[in-house]
C-alpha cells in the first residue's frame, strides 16, 4: 500500500487545537507531524502530542470488548453483539424499575471533537438519562467573563503581534498554550503572576508570586494605583461600564501596604507591575484556567477583567483580558424532542458523592474521561464505583483507572480512526479530522457505539443510523461553515479582522461592561493541615489518557512534590526523600523536591497520574461561581516516609 498523508487534528483539551498530519504506510500511522498550512499552529506540535503513533499502535491498546458481572472477577473477552446486549438489557431493566434518570453518562474532553462528544446526546435524550455539567474545569471563570462582558470573548491570536505588554496571570503558556507563547515570547515587558515559578514565570521580565487565591486583592491594589495616579481610562469607565462606584469604594478600602501583606508581594513590586502595565499599551492579560479552581475562582477572574476595563484596554487590538474565545458555532444534533422527561443534572465534581450518597444512580457510562483518576475526592469516587449494584461501562483506549473498576470495557478508537470536527477555544479556526486508518482490532468510535446501543435497545429513529460524516455535516448546519472547505484545511469561523468588543457594545443586560466588585475572603486551612496543595499542568500530559505511554512517563519521571526548603527543614524532609501528603480525604506518596519555585506554605505536584494521586486529597466543594471545582483550595499535612 502506497504511503499517504492525511489531514488530522490534535484532539486534546488544549486551546491550540493544532493542525496535524498523519503519515500512513501499509495501514499503519508511522508518525504524526504538525500541519505547516495551519495559520496559527504552523506545523509545530507540542511534546504532548508528538509521537501519537505510539498511542495508536500501543501494545496495551484495548482492541476487544471485555466483561465481568462481578467487579472482583477477571475480565473475559466478549463479542460486540454480546456487549451491546448486556448494555441494552441492563438499561431496559433499570429504566423499567427506576426510570432513565438512574442512568448517568459521564464524560469530559479527552477528545475535543464535536462528533465524539455530542453524538451521544440524542441517546441520552431518548433514555431520559441524567446528565453531568462541565464544572470540573472552567465554569467559574466562564461565568465571571459572561457576567462582565456578556460573552466568552477576548483578544484574538492574530492581534497578539500588536501587544506591547503581556501579562500571563495564572497561566503557563510554555506548557499549556505553546503557540500563544510563540506569539508573545518577544513582547517586553512580560509579566507572570503565578504562585508557582513555572516555565513561563522563569522566562518573564517580572514574576509576581502572590499567595494562592489572593489575586483579587492584587488586582484591586493595581486598580487603586491606576486611579490614584491618573492612569485609569476615565472616559471608557464613564461611557462603557456599570458598577464602577461600588468597585471604586471597595478598591479604595485596601491600601497598598495591606495588599502587599495579604498577597505576600512587596509593595514596590506591585508598583512596578502597575507602571509597566499602565505605560505599555496595548496591554494584554492572558488569564489561566487553573487560576479559577479555587473557592473564590469566579471573583479572581472578574477582578482581573475589571483591571483591564479600568485600563481602557477592552476592545483594543492586542489589548484586553483573554480568558477564552468560546463562542463555538456548531449545530444542535441532540434531538431534544426524543426526551419526555427533564434531565436530572449532577455536578461532575461531585461524582463520588453522587455514587455514595444513595443508590439513585444504577448505571454509569463513561467516555472521554477517567474520573477514577481525574475527579476530586478520588477515594470517594473509587468507593462509589465499587458498589455491587452499580453497573459501570467504560469506552476507553487503555485499561485506565476507571476501566479497571468497570463491569464492561469497550475498545475506543484513536483520533486516527474516526471522522470529527474541531474548534479551538483560543483561535477562531475550525477544522475536520479525517480518519487515517481503519479502526484497529474491534475498536469503535463513540459515534458508532451510541448508534449500536440505540439499535440494540430497539430504537429506530433515523438519527441513530447516521454515519459519522452525516453527523458531522449536521453539526455544521446553520453555522456558515462548509464541509468541503473544512475538509481541505482550517477555515475561520469569523472575519479575522474582527476585534472583540471594538464597537464597545457588550451583550450584557445593560449593554455595557458590568464590573463585579470582589468580596475577598481568604480560605482558612482545614484543621491542622497547614500546607496549600496545588496541581499545575505538566508539559508532558494534557489529560490522564496517555499516562501509560513510555515516552510520557519518562518525561514525568517520579511523582514529585515541590516544597520550599524552609518547609522541608520544618518537617524533616530531605530533597529526594519519600513524603506522604495527607488530609481527611486521603493520602498520596510522593518524592520531595526542595525548591524555591514554591513559596513557604505552598506545595505543588504535576497532574494527572494513574493510581492514587493528588486527587486522593482534593475537595469536591464548589467554587463561588459556576459550580466549579476547587482543586487548589486544598490543605494537607506532610510526613516523612510513605
Amino acid at each position: 500500500m502506497a504511503a499517504k498523508i492525511v489531514k488530522s487534528v490534535c484532539p486534546k483539551d488544549c486551546p491550540d487545537v493544532c493542525g496535524m498530519l498523519s503519515h500512513v504506510e501499509d495501514g499503519r500511522v508511522t508518525r504524526v507531524s504538525g500541519d505547516p498550512e495551519h495559520p496559527i499552529t504552523k506545523g509545530f506540535l507540542c511534546g504532548r502530542y508528538q509521537h501519537y503513533e505510539e498511542v495508536i499502535h500501543h501494545p496495551e491498546r484495548l482492541l476487544q470488548p471485555l466483561y465481568r458481572a462481578d467487579k472482583s472477577a477477571e475480565f473475559q473477552a466478549v463479542s460486540w453483539h454480546e456487549a451491546l446486549q448486556i448494555i441494552a438489557e441492563r438499561f431496559h431493566a433499570i429504566i423499567a424499575e427506576r426510570g432513565g434518570a438512574a442512568i448517568l453518562p459521564y464524560h469530559y474532553l479527552a477528545n475535543m471533537g464535536f462528533v465524539s462528544s455530542r453524538s451521544g446526546d440524542r441517546l441520552w435524550n431518548k433514555l431520559n438519562s441524567s446528565r453531568v455539567g462541565l464544572e470540573i474545569c472552567a465554569m467559574a471563570g466562564a461565568e465571571a467573563v459572561i457576567r462582565t462582558f456578556g460573552a466568552i470573548r477576548g483578544t484574538e491570536p492574530q492581534h497578539m503581534g500588536k501587544t506591547r505588554c503581556y501579562v500571563a496571570w495564572g497561566k503557563n503558556p510554555k506548557a499549556t498554550n505553546i503557540h500563544s507563547h510563540v506569539l508573545t515570547k518577544d513582547i517586553h515587558p512580560s509579566i507572570a503572576v503565578d504562585p508557582f515559578r513555572s516555565e513561563s514565570a522563569k522566562a518573564a521580565d517580572l514574576h509576581i508570586q502572590p499567595r494562592p487565591a489572593s489575586d483579587p486583592v492584587l488586582a484591586m491594589a493595581l486598580m487603586r494605583l491606576m486611579i490614584e495616579r491618573g492612569w485609569a481610562d476615565e472616559d471608557f469607565i464613564a461611557q462603557h461600564t456599570t458598577g464602577f462606584e461600588a468597585l471604586h469604594e471597595r478598591v479604595m478600602r485596601t491600601s497598598l501596604g495591606e495588599a502587599a501583606d495579604i498577597c505576600n508581594v512587596p509593595a514596590p513590586r506591585i508598583e512596578e507591575f502597575a507602571e509597566l502595565y499602565a505605560h505599555n499599551k496595548p496591554a494584554l492579560i492572558h488569564i489561566g484556567v487553573g487560576l479559577q479552581r479555587n473557592s473564590n475562582g469566579g471573583e479572581m477572574v472578574a477582578a482581573i477583567a475589571a483591571l483591564a476595563a479600568l485600563a481602557g484596554q477592552v476592545g483594543v487590538p492586542g489589548g484586553g483580558a483573554l480568558y477564552a474565545n468560546f463562542d463555538w458555532p456548531m449545530g444542535d444534533i441532540s434531538e431534544p424532542g426524543l426526551r419526555s422527561e427533564g434531565p436530572n443534572f449532577y455536578n461532575m465534581i461531585k461524582l463520588g458523592e453522587a455514587l455514595t450518597a444513595d443508590d439513585a444512580i444504577q448505571a454509569l457510562y463513561v467516555f472521554n474521561s477517567n474520573p477514577a483518576a481525574t475527579a476530586p475526592n478520588q477515594n470517594k469516587v473509587i468507593a462509589g464505583m465499587a458498589r455491587d449494584d452499580l453497573f459501570v461501562a467504560v469506552h476507553e483506549l487503555f485499561m485506565s483507572d476507571t476501566a479497571q473498576r468497570a463491569n464492561l470495557v469497550l475498545p475506543a478508537c484513536t483520533q486516527a480512526e474516526q471522522w470529527d470536527v474541531h474548534r479551538s477555544y483560543w483561535h477562531d479556526y475550525a477544522q475536520i479530522n479525517h480518519p487515517a486508518i481503519a479502526p484497529l482490532g474491534e475498536a469503535r468510535s463513540n459515534h458508532w457505539v451510541f448508534g449500536e446501543i440505540a439499535r440494540a435497545m430497539g430504537f429506530d429513529e433515523p438519527c441513530f443510523s447516521e454515519s459519522e460524516e452525516d453527523t458531522l455535516r449536521g453539526l455544521l448546519a446553520g453555522t456558515g461553515l462548509d464541509f468541503d472547505a473544512l475538509a481541505a484545511g482550517p477555515v475561520p469561523c469569523r472575519p479575522l479582522e474582527t476585534t472583540s468588543f471594538a464597537d464597545r457594545h457588550f451583550p450584557t443586560p445593560s449593554g455595557k461592561l458590568e464590573l463585579i466588585t470582589p468580596s475577598y475572603t481568604p480560605a482558612p486551612p482545614e484543621g491542622e493541615h497547614r500546607y496549600r496543595f496545588i496541581t499545575p499542568k505538566s508539559r508532558h500530559l494534557q489529560s490522564s489518557q496517555m499516562f501509560n505511554v513510555a515516552r510520557k512517563q519518562a518525561g514525568l519521571r517520579e511523582a514529585v512534590l515541590y516544597l520550599h526548603p524552609e518547609d522541608g527543614a520544618r518537617e524533616g524532609i530531605d530533597d529526594g526523600a519519600n513524603v506522604r501528603v495527607w488530609n481527611g480525604r486521603g493520602a498520596v506518596d510522593l518524592v520531595a523536591r526542595l525548591s524555591e519555585d514554591v513559596q513557604p506554605g505552598l506545595v505543588a505536584s504535576y497532574m494527572v497520574r494513574w493510581g492514587l494521586n493528588a486527587n486522593a486529597t482534593t475537595p469536591d466543594a464548589a467554587a463561588d461561581m459556576g459550580g466549579n471545582s476547587t482543586f487548589h483550595t486544598n490543605f494537607v499535612s506532610l510526613a516523612p516516609g510513605g
